[in-house]
């Protein structure tokens, strides 16, 4: 796989770690402890490393022509094994969006991931049943998504 994961990061005089390139994944990195400053400390740094490394795994493991892209269909594979269970249609969308002549990079996937894994993070707390169904107000709902 040709791609690198680049972090240009910053640690700032109350020892947090910042990254102004990478605060899309700051906002939303996979952390209890978060308080969106848009910077994290060690251990928050320590959770997003670790995520970063497991989509890594998982686009290797899909990439099997190991041409450092995925097609749709091993996108939908990869989703599966990572616990989402898409339609076509949002497998379809997902590639409008991420993907370069119907292949995705890894830098692409990584992104889709960050992305895909707020929105689940923000469902998730308003799905308190967990039926499946949440209850967004229109002004909620373009706070969510427009924070991703």
């Amino acid at each position: 796989m040709q791609s690198r994961i680049k972090l240009c990061i910053q640690i700032n005089s109350s020892m947090r770690i910042t990254c102004p390139k990478c605060r899309c994944s700051m906002a939303e990195a996979p952390s209890p402890q978060r308080d969106m400053s848009n910077s994290m400390g060690f251990s928050e740094f320590k959770e997003l490393w670790q995520s970063v490394n497991g989509w890594k795994n998982t686009f290797a493991s899909y990439d099997r022509d190991r041409s450092g892209t995925v097609e749709g269909h091993e996108l939908q594979q990869a989703f599966s094994a990572m616990g989402y269970n898409l339609s076509p249609q949002a497998i379809s969308i997902i590639m409008n969006r991420y993907s370069v002549q119907r292949r995705i990079g890894f830098d692409d996937f990584m992104s889709c991931c960050i992305k895909l894994r707020a929105l689940t993070d923000h469902f998730q707390r308003r799905d308190t049943t967990r039926t499946g169904r949440a209850e967004f107000q229109f002004d909620e709902f373009i706070q969510v998504t427009m924070n991703i």
